[in-house]
């Protein structure tokens, strides 16, 4: 019960009776993934009402958690040994690849991965832990591998991104768009994921409207005159529904990849750069 009397406390309105058999069935679930690992009844749920308070069905997204993972990132931020133990050997040890991979050398992945574990794991004056921003909705592995990246890019990346621009202007080759491609490779998966949950949340006539504007290619003029309005005005209405598009993906991919202040700007030229092609996929409404 205290799992449940937990969570409750976080909502002002009544969430009905199934709440208690999917927090028992998310509860049962962790505790079994990691059986060496204990954390409090009222922690997890305090901590799972947080991470769904905000979404349009809560019930709904507590479903969709990956009860093991948030478990975990819990005890970590409890500084729970075995917990710490546990993500280094099943997780922080799969992201060196991906950081070779981006040029690092073996002391610039050590260095990357301590001020991971700095950021991630010690409790700050006035906020918890960031594992903790991890939110749920994908799996832990990837997030870490998202932060691990943008870590190893913001302290060693953007000497060798300037090195290699330096190159190609010497070589009549220049371009801004480096990292920009290191984005797309790295975020592309997320942005889609990111992309499809705004997409579904905008209301029906802004679907709509970026619908006929992208999928269907039509003109400016053409929906002016199939909305029987002017075609400036039509033109206003799909810039209106596309940046309110832009600022719900990015809003999800902040929530989904814990970015921070820093890397907003780089996150919204990514949005900038796929959205028009996403765009051009939009489906229906989805029953």
């Amino acid at each position: 019960m205290e799992l449940e009397t937990a969570f409750r406390a976080q909502f002002g309105a009544p969430l009905g009776e199934s709440l208690g058999p999917i927090l028992g069935k998310l509860e049962l679930d962790a505790r079994a993934a990691w059986s060496e690992i204990s954390v409090r009844a009222d922690r997890l749920g305090t901590h799972l009402a947080a991470l769904v308070k905000d979404e349009a069905d809560p019930l709904a997204a507590l479903t969709r958690l990956h009860a093991g993972d948030v478990y975990l990132t819990i005890a970590c931020a409890d500084g729970d040994a075995g917990a710490l133990v546990a993500i280094e050997r099943v997780y922080l040890a799969g992201v060196r690849s991906p950081l070779s991979r981006m040029g690092l050398s073996a002391s610039q992945i050590d260095e990357t991965l301590q001020v991971m574990r700095d950021e991630l794991f010690v409790r700050r004056p006035t906020a918890p832990p960031r594992i903790l921003n991890y939110g749920g909705r994908g799996h832990l592995g990837g997030w870490l591998r998202a932060v691990a990246a943008r870590t190893g890019l913001r302290m060693f990346a953007h000497r060798e991104r300037q090195d290699e621009l330096d190159d190609r202007v010497q070589r009549g080759q220049a371009s801004d768009d480096l990292e920009l491609a290191y984005m797309k490779r790295t975020y592309g998966e997320a942005f889609q994921r990111a992309f499809r949950t705004a997409l579904d949340g905008i209301d029906e006539d802004d679907r709509l409207l970026l619908k006929q504007r992208y999928r269907h290619a039509m003109t400016v003029e053409e929906l002016g005159s199939l909305h029987a309005v002017h075609a400036g005005t039509i033109s206003r209405r799909v810039a209106a529904a596309r940046e309110r598009l832009v600022a719900r993906t990015r809003d999800a991919m902040i929530k989904e990849l814990s970015i921070n202040r820093d890397d907003v700007s780089s996150i919204l030229r990514l949005i900038h750069s796929e959205l028009d092609i996403s765009l051009g996929t939009i489906p229906g409404r989805r029953p």
